[in-house]
């Protein structure tokens, strides 16, 4: 499902159970009683005071016009004073402790979000793009921020509805015939929120679905930038980004519609409360029916009044703006279930613990270097089987890959994997990894399914060296560590780089060691990039190696010292190589010949050269897996 139909999907029904639901966040809420509490109280102090200083005025007023004994003016005076110097103070008491705990929620809320999205499974990852996850991360998340500031001053938020209902209350104890004038600014109030809300439903989720699509259309050009000069795809790019910008551009259109009709409507019910108090309290003291101090308090709470009915209906809108956000990411985390054997990678903090939730299958197993050896014990007594294969990805669930596939890596061999481009030879790579599950056949290792063992122990029995290794942005050393989950000693790490023929390069740069590799390892060169992945995978040490195109994309000095490095890698492993080099295929002590999904040729080089088959004519037509799928 895409990420828009998702987000729609998610939007017509009611939150979905699972990841960051409603009952989580309330559960992340409630963990801040004491935060709250202050804040409540504070704001329920500062309110009192706010709605004491209109009668306060008011009897001091009254004394002036000598309606009221002038000896009480200091009095009265000196308890407006007081009332002015306490309300700052605990207004600060109560924005520090909401703001705080708005922190303690969203910093929550992040690392659950990026601890869920680290549980999905590939396919989920196949689906969104990289810059749309992190969007909402941050974006999207940082929306709760963004409310929460900007509803902890007087006219906004909670404050501002505790006010508005207070001052109507007052002003009900202090005349019943103009508390009904008020209150008529809080109905008014109301019916232009409803107005609002309606107007504006479809306007937000087209805005939030145009800014997700702005991000990822220009993370992409960003990310790719050396392609699309290449290509002069500047303006191809601008085009793309041109056409969410006026669809987020439509979007504000009807904002600002919807904001003129609420702003006038709400002005209008202010002004015309405001005419009816002048004219109703103005005849109500002329006939002694009212006395003026009640009139000069009415004053003082229309104006606070018409700040914090506007305040309410601005805080409305910004709910309702953080709503459709919240909802976006539990739509995008509805799309799939996490993988449930990921749990053992986040304890304690996986989300249905955080949130007390039932149903959890006991405790979380032991993951990374606390995994167990129990894979690699099976990789160094058996073989690596696959019996039976069949595999789509799940993006594209009609088109096969794998048909039946049965293929055996006998144990502390050798065994190539050749074939033409589309064949499946990256794929089966990607599923001795466990990166996907087949939807038919099983993995085999040592006589026991890959089922029988946590993927944290398949993680320490398999290592992967690509085609295009991936760097992540630091140091070489910890890039290097990366292989012992960062829990190695600066020695191993130098032992592993001059095993992978790189301790050269990395001793002729100024920072050694420490010197950083840039984004994606864009700093360093092809062949850099490699031996750095190939010395992350000897300090790793799994007793089972896959070389997916190792070697493919390096030119011949690279490829001398790269092979160099992948011989020291191999020597007692389990070694599965996917290349498209004659050179290495004829080490390999079996070459297995694959097309259409399937074993079409298993044999030595000699023995497949012999047959002239498929294996014959890649090496006649020096094709040899050219691309891999």
């Amino acid at each position: 499902m895409p990420a828009q139909e998702a987000e729609e999907h998610g939007r017509r029904r009611p939150a979905p159970r699972g990841p960051l639901d409603d009952k989580f966040i309330w559960s992340l809420v409630l963990q801040q009683k004491r935060h709250l509490f202050i804040a409540g109280a504070a704001l329920v102090f500062c309110t009192a005071c706010n709605l004491a200083s209109p009668v306060m005025t008011g009897l001091l007023f009254e004394t002036l016009v000598g309606r009221q004994p002038l000896e009480r003016y200091p009095r009265l005076l000196a308890l407006l004073a007081a009332m002015y110097i306490a309300e700052p103070l605990m207004t600060r008491v109560y924005i520090r402790n909401a703001c705080a705990a708005g922190e303690k929620v969203l910093a929550c809320l992040r690392m659950e979000l990026f601890r869920t999205l680290l549980m999905e499974r590939i396919e989920f990852f196949d689906r969104h793009a990289a810059a749309e996850l992190a969007g909402l991360l941050s974006v999207e998340l940082d929306t709760v921020r963004a409310f929460v500031f900007g509803n902890v001053s007087r006219d906004r938020g909670a404050r501002a509805a505790l006010e508005a209902t207070g001052a109507v209350a007052v002003l009900f104890v202090l005349s019943w015939r103009l508390g009904p004038v008020l209150a008529a600014v809080i109905v008014a109030t109301a019916a232009t929120a409803a107005l609002y809300k309606r107007q504006t439903k479809e306007v937000e989720r087209s805005n939030a679905a145009a800014l997700g699509n702005m991000v990822g259309v220009a993370s992409q050009a960003f990310a790719a930038i050396t392609t699309v000069r290449s290509f002069a795809g500047e303006g191809l790019e601008r085009e793309r980004f041109g056409e969410y910008v006026a669809q987020s551009y439509q979007s504000g259109l009807g904002f600002a519609r919807a904001k003129a009709t609420l702003e006038s409507l709400n002005r209008g019910a202010v002004h015309a409360s405001l005419l009816a108090l002048y004219g109703l309290g103005g005849w109500l003291v002329a006939k002694g029916l009212m006395p003026i101090r009640v009139l000069l308090s009415a004053i003082g709470f229309t104006f606070s009044l018409v700040f914090a009915t506007q305040g309410c209906v601005q805080t409305f809108s910004e709910a309702r703006r953080v709503l459709v956000c919240v909802r976006r990411i539990q739509a995008t985390l509805a799309e799939a279930p996490p993988d449930p054997t990921m749990a053992a990678a986040l304890p304690p903090g996986a989300w249905w613990e955080t949130a007390n939730r039932g149903g959890a299958a006991g405790p979380p197993e032991p993951y990374g270097p606390h995994a167990g050896d129990a894979a690699v014990a099976a990789a160094r007594r058996g073989n690596l089987e696959i019996r039976g294969l069949c595999f789509a990805y799940p993006l594209r669930p009609n088109v096969p890959v794998l048909k039946g596939l049965d293929l055996t890596l006998r144990k502390g061999t050798v065994t190539a994997l050749v074939g033409h481009s589309g064949a499946g030879k990256s794929t089966v790579a990607a599923l001795l990894s466990r990166f996907y599950e087949p939807q038919a056949g099983s993995i085999w290792l040592g006589g026991q399914p890959a089922s029988a063992f946590t993927r944290g122990e398949w993680a320490r029995a398999v290592a992967l060296v690509s085609q295009e290794p991936v760097l992540f942005s630091g140091t070489i050393a910890d890039n290097i560590g990366y292989g012992r989950y960062g829990t190695c000693s600066q020695a191993e790490i130098e032992a592993a780089a001059r095993a992978a023929n790189a301790a050269e390069f990395i001793e002729r740069l100024p920072e050694g060691y420490a010197t950083l590799v840039g984004d994606r390892g864009a700093l360093l060169s092809g062949g850099q990039r490699q031996r750095i992945a190939i010395a992350r995978a000897l300090l790793k040490d799994s007793p089972i190696l896959i070389l997916d195109e190792a070697t493919s994309a390096l030119d011949s000095r690279s490829e001398r010292l790269v092979q160099a490095a992948i011989s020291t890698l191999m020597r007692g492993r389990t070694v599965l190589v996917i290349a498209h080099r004659l050179s290495t295929v004829q080490a390999a002590e079996k070459i297995v010949v694959l097309e259409d999904g399937r074993v079409a040729e298993v044999g030595t080089h000699a023995q497949l050269v012999e047959r002239r088959g498929l294996y014959a004519e890649l090496v006649s037509s020096q094709s040899l897996s050219l691309s891999a799928v």
